[in-house]
């Protein structure tokens, strides 16, 4: 693999670098240092999803999105709408922080989030860091950390855009943006009922969001919401030898959440405030009137409470960022079996600086950011993470290199479930390094990066002391490749590569549901008028652990999709057809479910 690696890139340092104007921009990121600053200078790993990179695939979940970006690997447990876990860098999937908008979206009921109740509505870009940054945001960002930002500011605008397909599903989605004056206004409000592969596979999905800024002499004052309603049933499967999984064709889950946001920002002297509160408010009800063991159900009230305050300071060459935050969350959780917690809370506050630095001269430019933060919660204590990056950028070429450690507090659900939980459970913790390389020319963008981590005190069940214990340890090292390529104004490609290999030091096995292989091709062409675009995803093989007798260890194929679309442009109305997996394969991102078969799928866009 080193091997590969140097002859990479040696050739992509060979190409020849342009003055011209540059077809591939450069993009503003605020997610990797908590302050904006250029993608192409910062010292970091970072993918930006754009709205119109979502628009080109006719994407309804980021979660299909993602699947493109390098590093990332998503498992969906069956067909649209059912639950899809987040990898990253072979982490665990309760590794990866999820923001909206700068706000937590990770459940601290037991960690972790659910991609299914995510769609694109309203979103206008996806900030994708890869790493640890537990010195920025604390908790949970262990592997990486995906920024999914909406905006109220900007031209004002109205889209809708409405889907029709094979096997029952009908995709409304309308969304808006207005300016008058001081004040932004933006909504966006999308309806899905998918009626699935098999019997009991139906999906229903409301997603509403909105914003308003108002824009005063010295900062702003904002307000941000976003509700979700859904429902799905769970469908009978099937493994290869024929055993039936137990569930029945009654079982089903339904929920909702509600995110809300208060912003509010100012500048004083050279000093940038700002302040957040923000709340989460989620409940999930679970429930199988036909289980084999009588009828069952659950249902599960979490709400997330946080305050947080940052403040940024310019002086000469370095940029100093520092903040306050503090959390509390709430669990409420109750089944046929009677309450299992009953409000039991999980407090914790972080303390962080970090010092942004940047240098020029004739060699070229120096980019550094050295920070920590110290945090202490209720349950364990406190836990220190420190982080330092670096970049070195000489034309179109920029080499980084990062060192961090990170933590993952124990969630409410591993503290306190009874008969299993255990209030002793100190944070997992890992620490992580990388090297990397970023090429951009005037019309692509080329970045590999080598990374390792080692993962301490995981928290797994122990079967024998029948609870939750700090017993697990890891490593991950991989290497991952990300390329876009505007050929011309009509022709555009993009590729990705993930090569992982990861190992359980207890029991010498690789990570469950991490393929060794991963990558993405995409390619779109449009002459303004038509347009035609395919976008090829694959999976190798991977571990996985099957819930149908007999229970244990399998190995799941690898499998690669493909999706098609084209388009016609009529001016403020484009019709479009799409195919998702259009060779129709066979196949199950986790053992046991299988994801959705070919289909069509008819829409109309409107942009006025």
């Amino acid at each position: 693999m080193s091997r590969r690696l140097a002859v990479i890139l040696f050739l992509v340092t060979a190409l020849p670098a342009s003055s011209q104007t540059p077809l591939i921009h450069d993009e503003i990121i605020v997610t990797a240092s908590a302050a904006p600053e250029p993608l192409d200078s910062a010292p970091a790993a970072v993918t930006v999803v754009t709205a119109a990179e979502i628009e080109q695939r006719a994407a309804r979940d980021l979660a299909d999105v993602l699947r493109e970006v390098p590093g990332l690997t998503l498992m969906r447990g069956g067909s649209p709408g059912k639950i899809v876990s987040l990898f990253t860098r072979g982490g665990g999937s309760k590794d990866t922080l999820v923001l909206w908008n700068g706000v937590e979206l990770n459940n601290p009921f037991f960690a972790g989030f659910d991609w299914a109740r995510i769609s694109t509505a309203g979103i206008e870009r996806v900030e994708v860091v890869r790493g640890p940054y537990s010195a920025l945001y604390g908790s949970d960002a262990v592997s990486g950390v995906v920024n999914i930002i909406t905006s109220s500011s900007g031209a004002p605008r109205f889209d809708a855009d409405l889907q029709a397909g094979e096997n029952g599903l009908v995709n409304g989605r309308v969304s808006g943006r207005f300016t008058s004056g001081d004040v932004g206004v933006s909504a966006a409000l999308e309806q899905r009922s998918d009626d699935g592969f098999a019997d009991n596979d139906d999906f229903d999905q409301t997603t509403a969001i909105a914003e308003a800024r108002w824009s005063l002499s010295r900062g702003s004052v904002g307000i941000r919401a976003r509700v979700n309603d859904y429902a799905y049933g769970i469908p009978r499967s099937v493994n290869p030898s024929g055993t039936a999984f137990v569930a029945s064709l009654a079982r089903r889950e339904d929920g909702e959440e509600l995110d809300l946001a208060l912003p509010i920002s100012w500048t004083l002297g050279r000093t940038e405030w700002e302040v957040v509160f923000s709340r989460n408010d989620r409940t999930d009800r679970f429930e199988d009137p036909e289980d084999p063991f009588g009828r069952f159900w659950a249902v599960t009230d979490v709400v997330s409470d946080r305050a947080s305050a940052l403040a940024r300071f310019r002086t000469g060459s370095h940029l100093l960022v520092g903040g306050v935050e503090e959390e509390r969350a709430s669990v409420d959780d109750s089944s046929s079996y009677g309450t299992s917690l009953d409000s039991r809370e999980r407090t914790g506050r972080g303390l962080f600086l970090e010092d942004r630095w940047s240098r020029s001269s004739s060699r070229g430019d120096l980019e550094l950011a050295v920070g920590v933060r110290y945090d202490d919660f209720d349950t364990f204590g406190s836990a220190v993470s420190p982080r330092a990056s670096v970049a070195w950028i000489r034309g179109a070429n920029k080499w980084r290199a990062g060192f961090g450690g990170a933590f993952r507090a124990p969630a409410v659900g591993e503290l306190y479930i009874p008969f299993f939980g255990n209030a002793e459970l100190e944070p997992e913790i890992s620490r992580s390094a990388e090297l990397g390389y970023d090429r951009r020319l005037r019309s692509a963008r080329f970045s590999v990066t080598a990374f390792r981590t080692d993962f301490d005190e995981l928290i797994v069940y122990d079967n024998i002391a029948n609870r939750f214990e700090n017993t697990g340890a890891g490593r991950s090292h991989g290497v991952e490749l990300g390329w876009e390529h505007q050929i011309s104004p009509e022709l555009t490609l993009n590729a990705s590569y993930t090569w992982l290999d990861t190992e359980d030091l207890g029991s010498g096995e690789p990570f469950l549901r991490r393929p060794e292989h991963s990558g993405s091709f995409f390619v779109r062409w449009s002459d303004g008028d038509w347009g035609a675009s395919g976008a090829a995803v694959h999976a190798g093989d991977r571990a996985d652990l099957t819930d149908l007798f007999p229970f244990g260890r399998v190995m799941s194929e690898a499998h690669t999709t493909l999706d098609l679309m084209v388009e016609r442009s009529l001016g403020s109305v484009t019709p479009y057809l799409k195919i998702e997996n259009a060779t129709d394969v066979e196949y199950e991102e986790i053992f046991g479910y299988p994801s959705a078969r070919r289909r069509a799928i008819a829409g109309v866009r409107l942009r006025l």
